[in-house]
């Protein structure tokens, strides 16, 4: 009896010590904070900035639904604020409260100059959270492209 409980447990003990090792060690696969951008993918260069660029201006002129008078005023405040956004981002503020407050104020800013054009809290608010959408919009694009499934 003794001896059977005994290969009983080296066996158990023996097969939990090989699930293990594929669960924990994937061999050959990358973390998943190193599966950015495929390595094989060459850099963004201007011709697919400028398609990204189209995608966007195409993307948020259809979900804020903008009319061609609305569209002159409102890409001149969204750009200006859009780059200010860019340029604290570039500057590296250490300090992550300092920087959430200079962003608001520049949404704040952004919101109040686009009342008059967009006429409406409700798209004046979609226009605010517009780049997540359409990063998310983005990266979906991109991964269907690639062939994985969302």
């Amino acid at each position: 009896m003794k001896k059977i409980t005994l290969i009983a447990l080296t066996i158990v003990f023996s097969l939990s010590a090989f699930a293990q090792q594929g669960i924990l060690g994937r061999p050959g696969r990358p973390p998943m904070r190193d599966m950015g951008r495929p390595r094989d993918t060459p850099p963004l260069d201007e011709k697919r900035r400028a398609k990204i660029e189209m995608f966007r201006v195409q993307f948020i002129t259809e979900k804020l639904n903008l009319t061609k008078g609305e569209a002159e005023q409102f890409w001149p405040v969204y750009n200006e604020a859009k780059t200010n956004i860019d340029e604290l981002v570039k500057t590296k503020i250490a300090d992550e409260i300092e920087f959430e407050e200079r962003v608001l104020i520049i949404k704040k800013k952004l919101k109040i100059e686009l009342k008059p054009i967009l006429k409406s809290d409700e798209r004046v608010n979609l226009a605010l959270k517009i780049d997540r959408e359409f990063l998310k919009a983005l990266r979906g694009e991109m991964m269907r492209r690639n062939g994985f499934r969302s």
